[in-house]
């Protein structure tokens, strides 16, 4: 068969990377970069390994219907007759006891595409019968959709970058952010390595000294973790007492602004946020924040690539606006090799017709549609009057796994416990199949036709479907089209259109000049279009008002008061093993629903750190299975001096815990981090028992309190107590 065109189609920071599968005798015997997409556009290690997961033993090839406890992993091989007869007799018996409000979808994008999208099938065929119980929101980005949101209105889609704009960058800073593992589209980080071949100043901001820092040289500003906003407040507050700062330019473009300036300066509550407030809290020195500022005007134009784990913090959106309202204030916005502060995805590109989530024959408005935030999904469940709901008697998951990678995983499993029926779509055994009723095996990428739409980039792929798929599996869209059928639904979920016919269509609905040549390089890209996002708006914004009540960027907050400082002040270096507990800080907010009433912290002895629980180059998330040393083997990674402090040499078994739960995991050194400060990297799976996740799944250790605004994911700067166990060997 020779190459074919391919991509993973995963949730993974790229979604949809250019790659060429090598085909002989009925077998992938390789991946290989496709010459079609040029050198900039590619893919990574997870692209490259893909035959790798398609060939692997461990794939549920056959349905299964769990026989033993909920977790037990005992399941019995069942036909597809058998399995969806079951799915479909609870889906109706559930319906028709406690309406469309008794199930809820936890699906989500493990699979993405224009047809073959997990989440947009799961709640097309439930939207099909009646609808569901939805959640709103993600895991991802949601403090920060929420603030960019406020403050650009619906021209939030356009405040985005450009990779190839780096071309024009003298200063890239990464704040937050690590390309070189997380992505962030496919194209940006072979930009970054062409910008420091070309002489870019690179800074990175993070509590660690990242892959991406340390492979691009960069300047490490090692920030205490949850304090990006502190370190804002100083750099705003240099920046508007420059003489450089011109305050007219800014208030013609944005509304509010003044307000966020006053709470810098401390005109609203006494204490100025300068650098000298700063530095003590965020565990910078006072002369590295104003050199910082020097920087930021010297060598423009400046590139701010904020990453989203600066807002999976408390106060995450807070951090967002001060990265808009800093590229603001500095002129930046609107310039090519420049940036608004914004995400890095939220530029348009080629327009693709895509699957939607309501199917076509249907009014919007007669689908039951309740929505709950994707954080509290759990609580909902266990509490489902607080969220004005009925019983939720059924749990619905396609292309996720919301047990392990949802916050306060024994919160998790507490829900899927009081379900009565749960049903998951999956290649392999993961917690959240383990915990369900029925388990039925997904086709992979490699077996299925699809278009794939980057997460971000001006491009468009395509793969054909390479194999049939393997065993009993069958795609999403089978699965989902045979259920719709004994439901009654069947056209209505289809549209009267097979897999092939709905590919077609969305091909000619689309963007796309000439879709046979497309179909053979599995490639199509707009020509060159160098864009900085809301170029039209910054040069002249009079003329080109953004789409706000204002016209303009529109600065808002509920944190820029006297309890604000207070509760940075507590988190001053100095002070902080002895600051007041986060359930007791002025600005509580949003307490956790459910939360534990005696931390595990208070039980045991041992030293206090700061988690971060990052994402790596090797793994998407918790898609593990085809690897599963990979999801049973957690390393806790720790400065040398910090692992001494405790009495372990690298290698020993840790006990990691705090009020939500305990894990344990092996010691790793790592002189690259800043001292306090640990990490553990999200997406192994966990197997608990009494509390204690043998396996260190971070989610072990995160809660669903929420950040005070849009009641998003905190999963940095979560307060662990770490020892070497009693008896343990160092």
């Amino acid at each position: 068969m020779g190459l074919l065109p391919y991509f993973c189609g995963k949730d993974c920071g790229g979604d949809a990377c250019p790659l060429l599968a090598e085909v002989e005798a009925g077998r992938v015997v390789g991946m290989h970069h496709n010459p079609a997409a040029g050198q900039w556009i590619r893919a990574c290690g997870k692209g490259m390994r893909a035959h790798i997961e398609h060939y692997s033993p461990n794939r549920i090839t056959k349905p299964l219907v769990r026989r033993g406890p909920r977790g037990s992993g005992d399941f019995v091989e069942a036909s597809w007759d058998e399995a969806l007869a079951l799915v479909a007799r609870r889906l109706s018996e559930i319906r028709a006891e406690g309406g469309p409000g008794a199930v809820m979808s936890i699906a989500s994008a493990g699979s993405t595409g224009a047809l073959h999208n997990t989440e947009v099938l799961a709640l097309r065929f439930l939207n099909a019968i009646g609808g569901a119980v939805h959640v709103s929101g993600n895991y991802s980005s949601n403090a920060a959709n929420y603030a960019l949101a406020r403050m650009f209105g619906a021209s939030v889609g356009e405040s985005g970058f450009d990779p190839a704009s780096l071309a024009f960058s003298n200063l890239i800073v990464l704040w937050g952010a690590n390309p070189l593992e997380a992505r962030l589209g496919a194209e940006l980080p072979s930009r970054l390595v062409e910008a420091k071949k070309r002489g870019s100043r690179i800074v990175a901001i993070d509590p660690r000294y990242s892959r991406s820092a340390r492979g691009l040289g960069a300047e490490w500003i090692p920030v205490r973790p949850g304090t990006d906003p502190v370190l804002g407040y100083a750099l705003l507050y240099e920046i508007v007492n420059s003489p450089q700062y011109d305050h007219e330019y800014v208030a013609e473009r944005a509304e509010g602004f003044d307000a966020l300036v006053r709470f810098v300066l401390g005109e609203i509550d006494g204490i100025p946020k300068s650098p000298q407030w700063a530095a003590p809290i965020c565990g910078i020195e006072e002369s590295m924040i104003r050199r910082l500022v020097r920087l930021w005007w010297q060598d423009q134009p400046v590139m701010l690539i904020p990453g989203y784990s600066i807002q999976r913090v408390e106060y995450g959106e807070e951090a967002f606006r001060l990265t808009v309202a800093i590229q603001l204030a500095t002129k930046n916005s609107g310039k090519l090799g420049a940036s608004s502060g914004s995400i890095n995805n939220r530029l348009p590109g080629i327009t693709i017709a895509k699957m939607r989530e309501i199917p076509e024959s249907i009014p919007s408005e007669t689908v039951y549609s309740a929505k709950v935030p994707v954080l509290r999904w759990a609580d909902a469940v266990l509490d489902p009057q607080q969220y004005g709901l009925g019983k939720i008697r059924m749990l619905y998951s396609a292309g996720g796994n919301f047990l392990n990678q949802g916050a306060n995983i024994q919160k998790n499993i507490e829900a899927f416990e009081a379900v009565d029926f749960a049903v998951c779509h999956e290649l392999f055994l993961t917690p959240t199949a383990r915990y369900s009723d029925v388990v039925l095996p997904a086709a992979d990428p490699f077996e299925k036709e699809d278009i794939g739409i980057p997460w971000a980039g001006d491009y468009v792929l395509y793969k054909p479907k390479i194999f049939e798929p393997e065993g009993m599996a069958r795609s999403d869209f089978q699965i989902f089209s045979e259920l719709a059928e004994r439901l009654g639904a069947k056209e209505i979920f289809t549209g009267g259109k097979n897999e092939s016919q709905w590919i077609a269509y969305l091909m000619a609905e689309s963007g796309i000049p000439d879709i046979e040549v497309f179909k053979q390089s599995g490639f199509y890209a707009m020509p060159q279009r160098l864009r900085a996002g809301l170029d039209a708006f910054f040069a002249d914004p009079a003329s080109n008002p953004l789409q706000t009540k204002t016209g303009k960027i529109e600065f808002s907050s509920p944190l820029w008061k006297y309890e604000m400082a207070r509760f940075w002040e507590q988190r001053n270096g100095a002070k902080e093993d002895n600051a007041a507990k986060e359930d007791d800080t002025a600005l509580k907010g949003n307490a956790d629903p459910k939360a534990p009433k005696k931390g595990q912290g208070e039980l045991s002895a041992g030293s206090s750190f700061k988690l971060l629980t990052p994402k790596v180059a090797e793994f998407v998330h918790s898609q593990r299975g085809a690897f599963p040393d990979s999801a049973k083997k957690a390393c806790v990674h720790m400065h040398p001096e910090d692992l001494a402090l405790i009495g372990a040499t690298e290698g020993a078994v840790l006990s990691i815990w705090n009020d939500y739960g305990a894990v344990l995991a092996v010691a790793s050194l790592d002189a690259n981090i800043r001292r306090g400060t640990v990490w553990l990297e999200e997406g192994a799976w966990a197997e608990p028992e009494n509390g204690l996740d043998p396996n260190g799944s971070a989610n072990m250790l995160t809660s669903d309190r929420g950040t005070l605004e849009s009641t998003s994911c905190i999963m940095h700067g979560i307060k662990v107590w770490i020892k070497l166990p009693p008896g343990a060997r160092s």
